[in-house]
């Protein structure tokens, strides 16, 4: 029964294929290979694909969009093309040797146009020739390499040795020399793609040191800063408010230097434990007197790892300390503002109490005299009374009023108190 009829996982084929790839073409010593090293920009990827499908089908092969790898037979020469997140490799493979071993990179290169053609910038240019014993015999590998630079070690278990200097020689490249003391061609092709990715991952891991060196110069800054900042918020001896303003403007200098330093110093990282990984693949052992890759990568790549990791660990902690400076701050700020909070409380509070005993004396006047109007009035209807009948008896009433008005005066006043308490 076929498959076709079941569901595929849209990732299936693509995944098939990624796993198919990074895999160098099977290898026969004597063979002379230069690998060209290019960084490009995401913006340069068409372009750089375009050409490629271009040159693979005027070789009579077919590249495919997805693809990030291919094999072109160019004349006698292979083009082995890898393309990576932030670099592409192309590794022209030729089998033989020049007298001298080492060539001319572009003598390998069928057409130096073509290659001038490809977006990006050269970022790491190496030679490589692979050789049998017998293609050494009266010959001394150590006179190809600065003596003080050498570096040597035994491979792949003893089966293959390399030498090399990591230097920029006459021609403009790198060397590495090889030896192969009987791999198959595949173990071959894995030691050689092993030991070009261990040069291209060093070089790459160290593309942080720049920016490692220049925030090293700014964190110094603004650490001194925080510093002098917490100072004068321990000792109370500035404006809180421009202290403040200080905190927020350090916090978005780190804040952005943290941003633009982050990807690259991790990216760093990531290269240099793929560096490690391909130094732990090559199944090295040292010679004795000579530098081994183990060394060489501990020596001089290691240093500057550990301050890559050290910046971003002090990017890290000063922002927790911004944060924390500012959070006290913020907490100072707001502790003397509850303390005006509250003296503005008492001051109305006082005011409040001042105001309840005014209020009482002008109701006491009040009751006083309302109560004199009142009884004024009564006075003025009762000698009317009089003047109509004589026998109205003004002075008893006049006396008993008195009292009357007085309580009714405050019995009302108390009343309109207590709809008053009941409302509130």
């Amino acid at each position: 029964m076929s498959l076709t009829h079941l569901r595929q996982h849209p990732l299936r084929d693509a995944l098939e294929q990624e796993l198919q790839q990074r895999f160098f073409p099977p290898l026969q010593s004597p063979a002379l290979l230069c690998q060209f090293v290019l960084t490009l920009s995401a913006s340069s990827r068409a372009q750089e694909l375009q050409l490629m499908k271009q040159l693979a089908a005027q070789l009579g092969q077919q590249l495919l969009d997805h693809e990030q790898d291919a094999n072109l037979h160019w004349g006698e020469v292979m083009l082995r093309w890898e393309r990576h997140n932030e670099f592409s490799t192309l590794t022209f493979i030729r089998a033989g040797l020049t007298s001298n071993l080492f060539a001319e990179p572009m003598s390998l290169v069928p057409d130096p146009d073509w290659l001038a053609q490809l977006p990006g910038q050269v970022f790491r240019v190496v030679v490589m020739a692979v050789v049998s014993p017998a293609d050494l015999a009266g010959r001394d590998p150590a006179s190809l390499f600065a003596s003080q630079h050498l570096i040597s070690s035994e491979l792949a278990s003893g089966q293959a040795r390399l030498w090399t200097d990591f230097r920029k020689h006459s021609e403009g490249a790198g060397r590495i020399l090889l030896l192969d003391r009987g791999l198959s061609p595949g173990a071959l092709a894995a030691t050689v793609q092993q030991v070009f990715d261990l040069g291209n991952y060093r070089k790459l891991a160290l593309l942080g040191w720049p920016y490692c060196k220049q925030a090293l110069y700014q964190l110094a800054q603004q650490e001194q800063q925080l510093a002098d900042i917490t100072r004068r918020i321990e000792q109370k001896s500035d404006d809180e408010t421009r202290l403040l303003d200080e905190l927020m403007q350090l916090a978005a200098q780190s804040g952005h230097q943290q941003a633009d330093n982050a990807s690259r110093l991790q990216a760093s990282h990531a290269y240099y434990q793929l560096t490690l990984d391909r130094l732990k693949s090559l199944n090295e052992s040292p010679v004795e007197g000579l530098m081994s890759l183990q060394h060489f990568t501990e020596r001089r790549l290691t240093p500057a790892w550990r301050t890559a990791r050290s910046v971003l660990t002090r990017q890290q902690q000063l922002s927790e300390r911004l944060g924390r400076a500012t959070e006290l701050l913020r907490t100072q700020i707001t502790i003397r503002l509850t303390r005006q909070n509250q003296h503005l409380l008492s001051s109305m509070e006082q005011r409040a109490g001042l105001q309840l005993k005014l209020q009482a004396a002008v109701e006491r006047l009040s009751v006083v005299a309302i109560s004199y109007y009142a009884l004024q009035l009564l006075d003025k209807a009762q000698q009317s009374l009089k003047h109509w009948w004589p026998a109205w008896p003004a002075d008893w009433v006049q006396a008993f009023s008195i009292p009357l008005v007085i309580g009714l005066v405050f019995w009302y006043f108390w009343r309109l108190k207590r709809q008053l308490h009941h409302a509130e």
